[in-house]
């Protein structure tokens, strides 16, 4: 008898892809939302590109040489020419946006509050526990805060328009608005995004608004020549 190790998976965790990442993963960019020629090919950089993987006999990939029954297929990506909201995390940045400064980017608590926050996420973490209570019960004391006492940046209430605009006392706020305001609360808060219930080795809340669209490989989806 041969015998067979078992493996047991310990847990499945779920991150978001950066931009950098999607870049680094495509075999190439899409330009154009035509898919085949007059002739019936593929054409160059565009939905149906063969350097996404081929699904008609005779063609082979152009990133890794095999034909239909072998290539596994390959990411593209689409450069979005204006940073777009992702609507699955709305609630998610609306929350971070209550809870922190547009001017620092650091959370509206004093430290000696922060820090009761932080021992409480801590105690969370270990027993494996979803944080995600905390952060709404964190961004609702912050909310109240007037002032930002770490520099002193006047805080405007900020309302959630569904399905994706956000206003800032009355401002419609653009999506780079938002990113930029993101990507200062993850300079500013580091390892402190748990307290967001945000782990920041596999997600930022900048990330939640698109900049590059990951494009799936050609055998994942359905195609008619």
């Amino acid at each position: 008898m041969v015998s067979v190790s078992k493996k047991l998976i310990g847990k499945i965790e779920f991150g978001l892809l950066s931009p950098e990442k999607i870049r680094k993963m495509s075999a190439t960019r899409i330009i154009t939302p035509d898919t085949y020629n007059e002739d019936g090919f593929p054409i160059d950089m565009g939905l149906m590109d063969t350097r996404l993987g081929v699904i008609e006999p005779g063609l082979r990939c152009k990133t890794c040489g095999q034909g239909v029954k072998d290539c596994p297929g390959h990411f593209g990506h689409i450069e979005l020419a204006m940073p777009i909201i992702h609507v699955g995390f709305v609630k998610v940045l609306h929350t971070i946006m209550r809870a922190t400064c547009r001017g620092c980017g650091k959370i509206l608590l004093t430290d000696k509050k922060l820090e009761k926050y932080r021992q409480e996420c801590a105690k969370i973490i270990k027993i494996g526990g979803n944080a995600s209570y905390l952060a709404k019960e964190l961004a609702k004391e912050a909310e109240k805060t007037t002032m930002c006492p770490h520099c002193g940046k006047e805080k405007l209430p900020v309302e959630l328009d569904k399905p994706t605009t956000f206003r800032e006392a009355g401002h419609k706020m653009t999506p780079a608005e938002v990113r930029e305001w993101m990507e200062k609360v993850s300079e500013a808060l580091g390892d402190d995004l748990k307290l967001l219930d945000i782990n920041p080795e596999v997600a930022r809340p900048e990330w939640m608004i698109l900049t590059v669209l990951p494009v799936p490989p050609v055998t994942t989806r359905p195609s008619i020549t």
